[in-house]
């Protein structure tokens, strides 16, 4: 047995694999001694193998012959309700019932039926992939999400979702930021390492790189948790995490758009130059190097994305800095 091809199998594939299949359900000996050997040398298909097993076990159909009591009360209660719900009329032809010969294929049809049920609800919960979508530097992408609800990843930002559990439960997990556009429905939760974001029918803002938490509400309703505790937001309202991780009370954002880097523009508010340097080398493929005494300053400005040469000239003239530029290297002092 060559194992080396087992390496590639997913949970089904271990499943529907013969010799897999006798360790499991029939105890045999020696593929018992070889897929424990297999796995000590690949332990990184341990939950595969796991999940596999269960599954084996699972789809395990056995048909047990029915007694005779229990074939009599079966057509009896059969015969009580065909009187009561179909009453035979005069043109009603009586056709002799023969048990044995009927419940065989009844049984076995409902075990196969059975069998295909519990096969489908393993495989929604075992063998179901993550889909992730991720928009590069300089980048923005859309994508729509089963239910048809949309997103927009700004930059360096990524999102997962599992599309076979989509209908029971809607999660996303972000890294960076995006902009949510969700169809109503049950609850949809944002998934971030800073926080959690969870609404049912709305759209809102969700910003989670680095130390930095923060949610803006442009529709609906949103409720933004976090180990600190929650906020809940309202159209036009905004929280983020301060420096020792509270959600600050919800804030307007005055005439600054929510979301407007869909359109170019970057505002910032009392925020470190640090976080501007970031979006700057996100937006611009440019690497961005200061002196930790600038990057601390907090700063409330904003630029677009046009044209690296303006954002520059902005950072010397309002903040009184020096900018030199060397290959994708900005050298800020």
């Amino acid at each position: 047995m060559k194992s080396e091809i087992f390496t590639s199998y997913t949970s089904l594939d271990f499943a529907q694999e013969p010799s897999f299949i006798r360790w499991v359900r029939a105890g045999d000996e020696e593929a018992a001694v070889f897929w424990q050997n297999w796995l000590q040398e690949h332990p990184e298909k341990a939950t595969e193998v796991a999940e596999g097993r269960l599954l084996a076990t699972a789809l395990r159909v056995q048909e047990e012959e029915p007694s005779a009591l229990q074939l009599s009360n079966l057509w009896s209660r059969i015969d009580a309700a065909t009187q009561e719900k179909l009453p035979v009329t005069d043109h009603t032809p009586v056709v002799p019932i023969n048990s044995g010969a009927k419940i065989r294929p009844m049984r076995r049809w409902l075990t196969y039926a059975a069998a295909a049920c519990v096969t489908l609800l393993l495989v929604a919960l075992f063998y179901n992939p993550t889909r992730s979508i991720s928009a590069g530097i300089a980048e923005q992408k859309t994508h729509q999400l089963p239910d048809g609800s949309s997103v927009v990843l700004n930059a360096a930002s990524k999102v997962s979702y599992r599309p076979l559990r989509w209908g029971l439960a809607r999660k996303i997990e972000l890294e960076g930021e995006a902009f949510f556009q969700v169809t109503k429905g049950r609850r949809f939760v944002v998934k971030t390492a800073q926080g959690e974001v969870e609404v049912l029918g709305t759209s809102f803002n969700v910003r989670a790189r680095g130390n930095s938490f923060a949610v803006s509400c442009v529709t609906g309703k949103v409720r933004v948790s976090n180990p600190k505790g929650e906020r809940i937001l309202t159209p036009g309202l905004s929280t983020q995490a301060n420096d020792n991780g509270d959600l600050v009370a919800p804030y307007t954002v005055g005439t600054q758009p929510t979301a407007a880097w869909r359109d170019g523009k970057f505002y910032f508010n009392d925020a470190p130059l640090q976080e501007v340097f970031e979006e700057i080398q996100r937006q611009f493929e440019v690497r961005v190097q200061t002196s930790p005494e600038i990057a601390k300053r907090k700063v409330t400005t904003y630029f677009e994305r046009s044209n690296l040469d303006s954002v520059l000239y902005n950072l010397r003239w309002t903040f009184e800095l020096e900018t030199s530029v060397r290959g994708n290297l900005i050298i800020v002092k």
